[in-house]
């Protein structure tokens, strides 16, 4: 081969590499495929209502370590545990009356007879400290307790009050 055609070649080779280099039948592409799941929630809680609860003694008095709910069964999937908010207007009424609830507690599990930590004038929302205790996802089951004060010459009538209980992951 002569000089010539040497390069009359490397200029024809040349030529075709910028060509295959500028195609774009030969341009890189790329693309994405999106994944995405859902872990549902596995949330648990049972509340139970104690009688002195719904027959409160309304005498006047000072009433504190008044037993009215056990929460049991709690548990979740959250490997971050779970926490149990009580909310109410923290308060027993009747018509325009009231009696203040003025403390709210708990203490760990179903047969405990006093209270072992609680908030004084409870307003706003109540924490458990019960939280995810165990690798299973299992709380702590609790008693819940309330006192009041029924002053002497409180207005005569039926008083009613409730305490919600909101279970959620933390």
């Amino acid at each position: 081969m002569n000089k010539f055609n040497r390069i009359l070649l490397a200029s024809g080779l040349a030529a075709t590499a910028s060509l295959v280099a500028n195609s774009s039948a030969f341009a890189g592409t790329t693309g994405t495929v999106n994944l995405s799941g859902t872990v549902p929630s596995s949330l648990t809680i049972s509340v139970g209502t104690m009688s002195t609860a719904t027959s409160l003694a309304l005498s006047p008095g000072t009433y504190s370590n008044v037993k009215v709910g056990v929460v049991t069964g709690a548990s979740t999937n959250s490997a971050n545990g779970l926490k149990v908010v009580l909310s109410s207007t923290w308060a027993l009424t009747s018509g325009g009356n009231s009696i203040p609830i003025t403390n709210i507690g708990e203490a760990a599990g179903t047969t405990a007879t006093t209270v072992t930590g609680n908030q004084a004038n409870p307003t706003g929302n109540y924490t458990l400290s019960s939280t995810r205790t165990s690798a299973s996802g299992n709380a702590t089951d609790s008693s819940i307790f309330i006192g009041y004060t029924v002053p002497t010459g409180q207005a005569p009538g039926t008083y009613v009050g409730s305490i919600t209980f909101t279970a959620s992951d933390n």
